[in-house]
């Protein structure tokens, strides 16, 4: 499954989805930076993410 983050800041908020549920029936965490939280997990697998994205092959996109 996967969740949605949303960064401003030190702070987060991180909607976790469920299969089968829509997102605004599903848990949401406000979470804090602080040293050894959640906050570090969650920036942690963004950057890992981010890190392997790439370009759109300009094949795919319409003309």
């Amino acid at each position: 499954m996967y969740n949605s983050i949303y960064r401003f800041d030190d702070e987060m908020i991180v909607n976790v989805h469920a299969y089968g549920v829509l997102a605004a029936f599903t848990p949401v965490m406000h979470l804090r930076r602080i040293d050894g939280s959640y906050f570090s997990t969650y920036v942690e697998s963004y950057e890992r993410v981010w890190a392997s994205a790439r370009p759109a092959d300009d094949a795919l996109e319409s003309p």
